[in-house]
C-alpha cells in the first residue's frame, strides 16, 4: 500500500480522521477548484488507498473554499504530459469511485459544473450547500462529454430530466437539485459545515463490508434481470458479508439490546 506521506501533493489535500473518514480536498480555489490531470492522479491515488486500506470507511471529496465544488478542467492547464497522461484518466477515476466498496460522498458547495458535475454524479451521496448551482454545459461549446453523466443523470434524475440538462446546457439551483433527486441533503451555506459532518460520521459508524456489498449488489442490478440480481445479492452476503466481525457484532447487539458498534471488518 502506497505511503501517502511520500507523495509530493501539488493538486489536494487529504486527511484521514480516526472515524476512518478519508476527506480529499482539491485545491485550486484560485482556479475555483478546477481540475488537471496532475489532480484527477492525486485523487485517483487516494480513492486507490482507500480500497487498500481497511482503516478508511468513507470518502469524501470537497472543493477548497465555498465557492466552488469543482468548476469543471481546466481549460488552461489540462495539456497532457507525453507518456503520463491522456484523457483516459477521467474514465479510471470514475470507476475507482464506483466500484470502491465503500461510501463516497461528494460535499457540494457553489458550483459544481462539467467534469466537477461528473465528479460528484459518480459519488453515492451527494451533501449540498443552498448555494450550489450545478449541471455540464459543455453542449453549448461543442465539448463533448467523457466522465459519465450519460450512464449516471438519467438513473439520478430520470431520462428525461436527464436530456434536457445535457442537451440544453442548463443547470440546477439548490431546490431544483433536491426536488430532482440530485442532491440527497441540501442544508443553509452556514448549517453545512456542521450537518454535513454528521451525516458523514454516522456512514463511517456503518458496518463498512454490509454497506459495500449494498453498493456492488445496487450497481449490478442496473444492468441485469432480477433472477441474477437476487443470485449476486446471496454471493455478497454468503462471500463476502457472513462472518465478518461486524456481522458478528451486529446479532450480539441484537440479543443484547443495544445499539451496534461497527469496526468496519
Amino acid at each position: 500500500m502506497t505511503n501517502l506521506n511520500e507523495i509530493e501533493w501539488k493538486r489536494v489535500l487529504w486527511d484521514l480522521s480516526d472515524s476512518g473518514v478519508l476527506s480529499i480536498t482539491l485545491n485550486r480555489p484560485e482556479r475555483l477548484n478546477a481540475v488537471s490531470f496532475r489532480t484527477l492522479h492525486e485523487v485517483q491515488w487516494l480513492v486507490d488507498h482507500a480500497g487498500a486500506n481497511p482503516d478508511v470507511r468513507v470518502v469524501t471529496i470537497r472543493g477548497q473554499g465555498t465557492r466552488s465544488f469543482c468548476s469543471g478542467d481546466d481549460m488552461k492547464g489540462m495539456d497532457p504530459e507525453p507518456g503520463v497522461d491522456d484523457f483516459h484518466v477521467h474514465r479510471r477515476l470514475i470507476r475507482s469511485l464506483r466500484e470502491l466498496p465503500k461510501p463516497v460522498v461528494a460535499l457540494v458547495y457553489g458550483w459544481a459544473l462539467g467534469h466537477g458535475f461528473e465528479l460528484a454524479c459518480a459519488c453515492d451521496f451527494r451533501l449540498c450547500a443552498d448555494n450550489i448551482e450545478v449541471g455540464d454545459h459543455r453542449v453549448t461549446r461543442s465539448i463533448g462529454m467523457i466522465g459519465g453523466s450519460s450512464w449516471f443523470l438519467p438513473r439520478i434524475i430520470g431520462q428525461g430530466r436527464a436530456l434536457e440538462m445535457l442537451m440544453t446546457g442548463s443547470h440546477l439551483n439548490a431546490q431544483e437539485a433536491l426536488d430532482w433527486g440530485w442532491a440527497n441533503r441540501v442544508w443553509p451555506l452556514d448549517e453545512f459545515q456542521d450537518r454535513a459532518a454528521e451525516y458523514v460520521e454516522m456512514l463511517a459508524g456503518l458496518a463498512t463490508v454490509a454497506a459495500g456489498g449494498y453498493k456492488d449488489a445496487m450497481e449490478y442490478s442496473l444492468t441485469h434481470t432480477l433472477r441474477d440480481s437476487l443470485a449476486y445479492e446471496y454471493e455478497v452476503s454468503t462471500l463476502r458479508v457472513k462472518g465478518t466481525d461486524d456481522q458478528q457484532e451486529g446479532r450480539q447487539s441484537w440479543l443484547e439490546k443495544r445499539s451496534p458498534t461497527f469496526k468496519g471488518r
